[in-house]
């Protein structure tokens, strides 16, 4: 009868085990999937991709492609889901509003069923970094990479939302995994896969505009003065199956928005944004010239563009800036990569120098390979002025955790005694932290204070992404609150759900009882709702009175409740006098 050990290593038992860990993420994801409040952006996604269904149009908000939005709203053509046929309207979250409307008792459930549809990719995306691990080092290593994706409250935090962050981080892997594979195999096959998968990543998330550079950098650092690689391939061949590919990801690309405004000329867009507005002032002969592209991700892109350019207030370490920090991501890895992975990390980092020179398991190539989509991704975005949060960076964490991976290959505890330990401590404790479910989303390490003070260090979707609204509705209704003072950093009307409330006072506090998102409590500036659905502008540090109070409660560590009562505000107000300045002490 074999051992444990050679059951494990059949194709059988590898894959039970990889199966067991993501039905775990995957049953912690529909758990988290219910209970957590629509959030901000995902308010208007879910909607939109639902009328693309029913008018075969992607105009109706052209900041994101249509794919994943219509990806999640698969469920929704097998239930009596209205959509409230909304006019255009340069507001999203209008989309939201009539879907709310006219769904208003099942709306919940039928968001529940577009974040299982991202729950899926969570476990493709699973699977194939099981896959990719396997083929580079071994099926130990490829253990320690799905545990380590499954384990992640980063990744589950985007994987039970109706949003692209996932997706897209899914389609990095995937597009960086078919290259290399037609990198070391130069086929039709894996230049036809590797353009399809390329397409299906255009029209999930803009960002993959960075793929077709990643996958020519790639092409390189596998293929060049590589000896043990077929190097007798002609220049026409290569080029020929290069055309394939890109051909493959054109027709995706462009099948994805149905071909529609495909070949527009140059003439027919009144672009925005600095890199595309260059085309408006080329030559009338030239303007001619069609665009092979289709209408809708053209503006879409350009839109992007056009407001990734523009200041936008930046919160991080409570310091505000309007065009960011350079060191913003690196932050935000410091404080919501669990310690683990962090330690992992540097022992994966001391394993390659110490074994760089007669270790085939990370060679300088599948290193180099790996790091090109972390370094360029993570450069990029720091030094972006639109900041807002770990998930536009969390493409970067398969390829983190496939660097990690190796070192479950060398565990011996005969000849690698303390190393091995070590790999095994830092493992343990890495389902602790999932500790905090449903509250993925507000995930920090210990060392950053948790998530109870979290919004020390970063605020928006790293922590408060309006999801604890169902928090704050049993709140009310458990004490029989008939009024509360509410700034709610969310989209989703708080009316909708019975909750009577008004704005709070600006600048100056007063008498009574308060529920403030933990985003607006640090300044961030807000348009929010008011009690009939109109908006109301809070300004930069409007509510910011409010950090010199002590919350009565925490509301899923995104939004505190206040009671302040007339001795709070004399105290406040001689906090003023005796700061000597005419605003509230920080």
């Amino acid at each position: 009868m074999p051992n444990l050990k050679d059951q494990l290593q059949t194709s059988k038992g590898f894959w039970s085990i990889i199966g067991s860990m993501l039905l775990i993420q995957f049953g912690l994801g529909l758990f988290t999937a219910h209970k957590l409040t629509v959030t901000h952006d995902e308010y208007w996604h879910l909607p939109v991709g639902f009328l693309s269904w029913e008018t075969g149009k992607f105009d109706y908000d052209r900041l994101n492609p249509p794919f994943i939005r219509t990806w999640s709203a698969i469920p929704l053509l097998f239930t009596s889901a209205k959509s409230g046929q909304p006019p255009y309207s340069s507001d999203p979250a209008d989309y939201g509003d009539a879907f709310l409307e006219a769904n208003p008792q099942n709306y919940q459930q039928y968001y529940f069923l577009g974040r299982c549809m991202i729950l899926l990719l969570s476990v493709a995306t699973g699977v194939l970094l099981a896959i990719w691990a396997r083929e580079l080092y071994s099926p130990s290593a490829a253990y320690l990479a799905v545990f380590l994706w499954s384990m992640s409250p980063n990744v589950l935090a985007n994987a039970t939302l109706g949003t692209q962050d996932l997706a897209i981080t899914g389609f990095f892997l995937a597009t960086v995994y078919c290259g290399w594979k037609f990198a070391l195999n130069v086929s039709w096959k894996w230049a036809l896969i590797t353009g399809a998968v390329l397409g299906l990543a255009q029209i999930t998330k803009f960002t993959a505009i960075l793929l077709p550079l990643i996958l020519i950098l790639q092409w390189f650092i596998i293929r060049y003065k590589n000896k043990t690689l077929e190097n007798n391939l002609s220049k026409r061949s290569i080029l020929a199956k290069w055309g394939g590919l890109i051909l493959s990801s054109w027709f995706i690309l462009n099948a994805g928005y149905l071909f529609q405004g495909t070949s527009q000329p140059i003439s027919a867009y009144q672009f925005q944004s600095s890199e595309l507005k260059t085309l408006n002032q080329l030559p009338p002969f030239i303007q001619t010239i069609p665009l092979l592209l289709p209408r809708d991700y053209l503006m879409g892109f350009d839109l992007q563009r056009f407001i990734m350019q523009q200041s936008h207030p930046t919160y991080l370490n409570t310091e505000w800036k309007l065009d960011g920090f350079h060191s913003y991501y690196i932050c935000a890895l410091l404080y919501k990569l669990p310690h683990a992975v962090q330690f992992l990390l540097l022992l994966a980092v001391y394993q390659w120098f110490k074994q760089r020179n007669h270790n085939d398991d990370m060679s300088l190539r599948t290193l180099g390979m790996l790091f090109t989509p972390v370094i360029l991704l993570t450069l990029i975005a720091s030094f972006s002025k639109n900041q807002l949060g770990l998930r536009y960076i969390l493409p970067v964490f398969p390829f983190l955790f496939l660097f990690i991976c190796p070192l479950a290959r060398h565990l011996d505890f005969h000849k690698h005694k303390l190393y091995s330990y070590l790999v095994i401590v830092a493992v343990i404790p890495l389902p602790l932290s999932l500790r905090y479910a449903p509250d993925h989303l507000a995930y920090f390490n210990e060392l950053s204070g948790g998530p109870e003070n979290g919004a020390q260090h970063l605020i928006d979707s790293n922590l408060d992404w309006g999801q604890d609204l169902y928090l704050l509705k049993q709140y009310v209704d458990n004490n029989a609150l008939y009024d509360i003072g509410l700034a709610y950093f969310g989209t989703v009307p708080p009316s909708s759900q019975d909750i009577n409330y008004h704005l709070p006072p600006e600048l100056r506090p007063a008498p009574g009882l308060y529920a403030i998102s933990a985003s607006l409590i640090q300044g961030r500036p807000y348009s929010a709702r008011k009690p009939d659905g109109s908006r109301h502008n809070i300004g930069l540090d409007m509510l910011g009175y409010f950090r010199f109070f002590k919350p009565k409660a925490q509301l899923g560590y995104s939004i505190n409740v206040y009671e302040l009562t007339p001795e709070d505000v004399a105290r406040w107000e001689m906090a003023v006098i005796r700061a000597n300045r005419g605003s509230y002490p920080q």
